[in-house]
C-alpha cells in the first residue's frame, strides 16, 4: 500500500491494526474514550489533539476511533525509502517546510490531493498542532502548519468537502509506567467554512484566527496547569481532589473525574493571581502530600486508607502462581524493553513509544514461533487451541500483575497513614480549601 491508494485498507494493515490495538490496551490499567464522534454522521474532519506523550498520542486516537486513520508528518523522516515505504503502509503523509528547501515546498500540493481523497472517503486526517511532544499538562502555542493544511485541502476540494476542525484533549495519569490510565476526550466539531472568506483576501488573518480558535478550545479541554514554579504540587492538587470527589471506574465517572480535575486546575491557574493566600495554602497542603507519599500514584493518594488492602493484598499474592505459566513464556519479552528503554532513552515521553514498538515486534516474532512450533507438533485444531490457551495465561499473568501491584500501593498508602498520621489532615484541609476555592469560583 502506498500513498496512491492510503486511505483503505489492506489485510496486512487490517492485521497489524488489530494485533497492535490489543497490545496497546494491556499497555494501561484503564482506558476511557469520551464524546466519541458518530462516525455515520462524521462529516470529512482533521483531528487535532494536544501533544504529551511522543507516538502514543497518535496511537490513543487512532485506536479509540477503532478505524485507521490517516497522520501528517514533517517531510525529513521520509528521506530513505524503504523508511518512506513504511510509514505510508501506516497511514502517514509527509509535509513540506521552508526549512525543507522552499522548492520542495511544490511537493505539498500532491499531499494536499492525497489529503481530499482521504477526507472525501470519510476518512479521518489526524495532525498534532503543537507540533513536538513535551511532558507537562499544559498547552503550548500553536504552530500554524494544521490551518494552512486545512484551507489548503479544502481549497483543493474545490470548497466541497465542508472540513471540520476536531479538538481531542489527551491525558496520561503517568507518561511512563505500566498500567497507568488513559483518557481521551474528543470536543466538539467546528467548521472551517466561516473562515474561508477571510482566507481568500487576506489568509493570515484567517490562519491566526482559526489558531487563535482551536487554541481556545483545546486549552478548555485539556488539563492545563500555568505555574512552572509549582506545577508538580498544582496537579497533584487537581488529581486528588478529583479521585477523591469522584471515586469508580466507569466510563462516565472518568468523564466526572477528568472534567472536575480540570476545572480545579482552572482555578487554581486564576487563583494564583486572585487569590493568592488561598492559592499558597493549597499548595503547602500539596507539597507536604508530596513529600511524604514519595512513589504512590495520586489514584492512591486519592482514595481511602484502608486496612483490608492489606488482606487484599496478600490475596491477590496467593493467585499469583497462575501467572507463573504465562511469566515464563512471555515475561523475557514484556521485560526486556522496559530495561532497554530505561537505560538508552533519555526522553521520558519517546520510552513508552519505543517500548511500545519493541513490543509489537518481539511478541510477534514469539508468536509466530510458537505457531511453528504447535503446528509441526500437533494436529491444526489441538495447535490453534494450545496458542490461544498461551495467549491467553499471557494476559492472565500481566492483569495478576497489575492485581498484585494495585494493591501493594493501597497496603503502602494504609502504612504511611499510619507512618504519618497528619496526612489525613492534611489532605482533608487541602480537599476543603479546593471545595470553598470552586464555590468561590462558581459565584463570581
Amino acid at each position: 500500500m502506498g500513498k496512491k491508494n492510503i486511505e483503505k485498507n489492506t489485510l496486512p494493515y487490517w492485521l497489524l491494526y488489530n494485533y497492535s490495538i490489543k497490545l496497546h490496551d494491556l499497555f494501561y490499567r484503564e482506558v476511557y474514550y469520551i464524546n466519541k464522534p458518530n462516525k455515520s454522521n462524521a462529516k470529512p474532519h482533521i483531528l487535532t489533539p494536544n501533544h504529551q506523550n511522543a507516538l502514543m498520542d497518535a496511537m490513543a486516537v487512532g485506536y479509540a476511533l477503532k478505524q485507521p486513520l490517516v497522520f501528517l508528518a514533517r517531510s525529513d523522516i521520509f528521506k530513505k525509502k524503504a523508511i518512506a515505504s513504511i510509514l505510508y503502509f501506516l497511514k502517514i503523509l509527509p509535509i513540506y517546510r521552508i526549512r525543507d528547501g522552499f522548492d520542495s515546498l511544490k511537493n505539498n500540493q500532491e499531499t494536499f490531493e492525497h489529503t481530499v481523497r482521504v477526507l472525501n472517503n470519510k476518512r479521518a486526517l489526524v495532525i498534532l498542532p503543537e507540533g513536538n511532544h513535551f511532558g507537562a499538562k499544559r498547552l503550548r502555542t500553536l504552530k500554524k502548519g494544521f490551518a494552512r493544511i486545512a484551507f489548503s485541502s479544502e481549497i483543493a476540494g474545490n470548497e466541497e468537502i465542508d472540513l471540520q476542525i476536531v479538538p481531542v484533549a489527551i491525558d496520561y495519569s503517568k507518561y511512563d509506567s505500566f498500567f497507568s490510565r488513559l483518557t481521551v476526550v474528543f470536543g466538539e466539531p467546528f467548521p472551517l467554512k466561516p473562515y474561508m472568506e477571510s482566507y481568500k483576501e487576506k489568509p493570515q488573518i484567517a490562519i491566526n484566527e482559526i489558531t487563535k480558535e482551536l487554541s481556545d478550545r483545546l486549552k478548555s479541554h485539556i488539563i492545563h496547569i500555568e505555574t512552572e514554579d509549582f506545577y508538580n504540587e498544582s496537579l497533584l492538587a487537581a488529581e486528588v481532589y478529583a479521585e477523591t470527589k469522584e471515586p469508580g471506574f466507569t466510563n462516565s465517572v472518568q468523564a466526572r473525574r477528568f472534567n472536575k480535575q480540570k476545572t480545579t486546575a482552572q482555578a487554581l491557574n486564576s487563583a494564583e493571581t486572585h487569590n493568592p493566600e488561598k492559592w499558597n495554602e493549597i499548595i503547602q497542603n500539596a507539597g507536604i502530600l508530596k513529600k511524604k507519599t514519595k512513589g504512590l500514584p495520586h489514584e492512591i493518594i486519592g482514595s481511602k486508607p484502608c486496612s483490608k488492602n492489606i488482606f487484599y493484598f496478600i490475596l491477590s499474592l496467593l493467585i499469583s502462581p497462575l501467572a507463573l505459566p504465562g511469566l515464563v513464556i512471555f515475561g523475557p519479552f514484556w521485560y526486556l524493553p522496559v530495561w532497554f528503554v530505561n537505560k538508552k532513552i533519555k526522553d521520558v515521553q519517546f520510552r513508552t513509544s519505543v517500548r511500545y514498538g519493541m513490543y509489537i515486534f518481539l511478541f510477534l516474532i514469539e508468536f509466530i514461533g510458537i505457531l511453528i512450533y504447535l503446528f509441526t507438533s500437533y494436529t491444526p485444531g489441538l495447535a490453534m487451541m494450545i496458542f490461544f490457551t498461551t495467549v491467553i495465561t499471557g494476559v492472565l499473568s500481566i492483569k495478576i500483575f497489575q492485581l498484585n501491584y494495585w494493591y501493594f500501593l493501597k497496603a503502602k498508602w494504609f502504612k504511611r497513614i499510619k507512618q504519618y498520621p497528619e496526612l489525613k489532615d492534611v489532605k482533608a484541609n487541602m480537599i476543603e480549601n479546593i471545595d470553598n476555592l470552586l464555590d468561590s469560583s462558581n459565584n463570581e
